[in-house]
């Protein structure tokens, strides 16, 4: 056992993989445990506070909570903060710049084709009418549901990252046409995929699946609202695998109460966890939705790949080394890196 040169906190801690607190306390770490991962782990942020006292470095997982300024100055010791997954959303990085706290994000390539591929199989649930054939069927009513072929459909992907590109090629074998949203993406990429590109009101208004695959940030927070639902066709749908906050959810419960659009399905939700009163919840609209628990890359590969990634970024930082996965480089001239 090594010498004990660092204090780590391990936000969730999974039953199942003691291999992850071994190689820390091997390394010379001295680890502080959270919550269960089968328990409801979302802290608040004076537990966090107290949490992250005297750490030299954080690994979180989402939905833990915010990791805020305040959450930050309260541990002077701090410098690296390693989340368990691509997003950073609930991770303060400016404030983390500022303070000279690394931020660094597990990018697995399996979970890019782990959420292209979920995302279809939501877009195939929305077209096939899957969870009101499923209940019809175990209530004994037959040949009661409608369901929409693909073919010659038109799919506008906003975000033509790797998730979005993936998806892209995913549908190409259904004949149908793909428009994407997205200023940062060179043409001759879109091209490469055989993708339209194009603005963002001429693909709400010309497609039939809206799916989003863009990362938050300042400008697509609330990126769909009841200005861009209104321009949606009433046979559309809406699909979210990639941030709850890009859209407005209770714009949303509306455009589906009111048959602006046919239907939506979320596997994201502001706030990570939607509370009982949230308008998307209600019964009125239940057979137009289709929900699941963040959970479209929580597939065996990636459950298992994720935490050894954010495990050799801790680590790599806590030796006084550059990861290799750094959100926020900026922080690098400030960075209080281990003597």
């Amino acid at each position: 056992m090594a010498e004990k040169k660092w204090k780590v906190w391990l936000s969730g801690r999974d039953p199942d993989r003691e291999d992850i607190i071994e190689t820390l306390e091997a390394a010379g770490c001295e680890v502080s445990l959270g919550r269960l991962f089968t328990d409801t782990w979302h802290y608040a942020e004076d537990e966090l506070v107290e949490k992250v006292k005297g750490m030299d470095a954080i690994m979180i997982s989402t939905g833990d909570g915010q990791i805020t300024r305040r959450v930050m100055e309260a541990d002077k010791e701090l410098k690296v903060i390693a989340k368990r997954a691509i997003g950073v959303g609930d991770i303060d990085i400016r404030a983390a710049t500022d303070l000279g706290i690394l931020v660094t994000n597990a990018p697995l390539e399996l979970h890019y084709l782990s959420v292209a591929e979920f995302t279809l199989g939501m877009i195939l649930a929305l077209a096939c009418n899957v969870k009101l054939a499923d209940c019809n069927a175990r209530q004994g009513r037959w040949r009661s549901v409608s369901n929409t072929l693909l073919r010659h459909k038109t799919v506008g992907i906003i975000g033509l990252g790797r998730i979005g590109s993936r998806l892209a090629e995913l549908l190409h074998p259904f004949e149908l046409k793909l428009l994407a949203y997205d200023p940062y993406v060179p043409p001759e990429r879109a091209r490469t995929l055989d993708v339209a590109l194009t603005d963002l009101e001429t693909l709400l208004k010309g497609s039939d699946f809206v799916t989003l695959h863009a990362v938050e940030t300042p400008e697509t927070i609330g990126l769909i609202g009841e200005t861009q639902l209104k321009m949606m066709k009433p046979s559309a749908y809406l699909v979210n695998t990639a941030r709850g906050s890009l859209i407005d959810e209770g714009a949303l419960a509306k455009a589906l109460k009111e048959n602006q659009i046919s239907g939506a399905a979320l596997d994201v939700f502001r706030g990570e966890i939607p509370k009982p009163d949230n308008p998307l919840l209600s019964e009125d609209i239940y057979y137009k939705t289709v929900f699941s628990p963040h959970a479209a890359s929580l597939n065996p590969e990636v459950v298992w790949q994720l935490p050894l990634l954010q495990l050799e970024n801790c680590l790599t930082a806590l030796r006084g080394e550059l990861p290799q996965h750094v959100v926020n480089p900026e922080a690098i001239a400030k960075w209080r890196r281990c003597k």
